[in-house]
């Protein structure tokens, strides 16, 4: 609750959940009645439709224009919101994309909001990745009185199979509703994890989580120049996570190019699946050494060789 003072937010209104996915699911089930409007991210994390459709909820999608490098585009937010829009889901940095919601698009988007009486889930598991400076800011630092935040530390201290997360709000009515929801999804996180999680709030987990942001960035660097110089592809300089989206429009759709790298032993996602925005590009992720993604980019340019051939 601390680590977001805007939402003026006590112990009681925060649920260690099993992982972010778990909060995610509980947030939305909790926020979104029959026929509501959800605005989410295109492209976004895969699991945000299927959650609102469970819900009844219906997704609407604001884009962030792959022209752009998916940057957030307030005026396309702005038209998105209706009547019925009841939660609208952020994520930064991004999955697929890297990208960051600056201090600006989060005023934006508060500023757009203001009247809605509209509820922002903000997905915050990949904030403790960044390339930057500084950290990213929160949504809940411009639009507190409505926002519920949810994380987790499957990413910021690679305890993906430990499944400890969290779901924050300063809305009390909204966060004993979730809990009750929780107690009947899983009654509650593991205990051994929740012990073991301590570790994540000590000066030596600040001093790994700030290593991790250092390898991470030279993984970066290092397979986007790859791209550039073995592959000739633009990629999308992400600003945090794990991920850089990778134009192949040129070579086919994003499901055949993927198809063919898998064929290679390289395994991306292709972006359709992360939205209309997403079609033509490729997430790749940048998680292994540098070897490995020196290999990855070689596979690709072997794979994309034999693409050229038979078209």
């Amino acid at each position: 609750a601390a680590d977001y003072p805007r939402l003026k937010a006590t112990p009681d209104n925060v649920i260690i959940t099993a992982g972010s996915q778990e909060a995610l699911y509980l947030a939305l089930m909790t926020l979104v009645d029959e026929g509501d409007e959800v605005l989410l991210p295109d492209p976004g994390f895969v699991a945000y439709p299927t959650i609102v459709r469970m819900a009844g909820g219906r997704p609407v999608f604001y884009r962030l224009p792959a022209a752009s490098g998916f940057a957030f585009d307030a005026e396309a937010f702005r038209r998105a919101i209706t009547s019925r829009t009841k939660v609208v889901v952020c994520i930064s940095p991004s999955n697929p994309t890297g990208r960051v919601l600056s201090r600006e698009d989060f005023s934006a988007m508060a500023d757009a909001l203001r009247g809605t009486n509209a509820y922002v889930v903000s997905d915050e598991i990949y904030r403790d990745l960044y390339y930057a400076a500084e950290r990213p800011a929160s949504v809940s630092e411009f639009y507190p009185e409505r926002t519920i935040i949810v994380s987790g530390l499957s990413k910021s201290m690679s305890m993906t199979g430990w499944r400890l997360g969290w779901l924050c709000g300063g809305d009390a009515a909204a966060v004993k509703s979730a809990l009750v929801l929780h107690g009947y999804v899983t009654t509650c996180a593991s205990t051994v994890s929740q012990k073991a999680a301590l570790a994540a709030w000590t000066d030596e987990a600040e001093e790994e989580r700030a290593e991790s942001r250092r390898i991470f960035h030279g993984r970066r660097d290092h397979l986007l120049g790859l791209l550039a110089s073995e592959l000739s592809l633009h990629a999308v300089a992400p600003d945090g996570a794990f991920y850089t989206m990778v134009d192949v429009s040129t070579h086919g759709d994003s499901m055949r190019v993927a198809e063919t790298f898998l064929e290679h032993g390289v395994i991306t996602v292709p972006g359709a699946a992360f939205g209309e925005e997403g079609e033509g590009y490729l997430r790749v992720s940048f998680c292994a050494d540098l070897p490995v993604i020196a290999e990855g980019v070689r596979r690709m340019k072997e794979a994309l060789q034999a693409v050229n051939r038979e078209s």
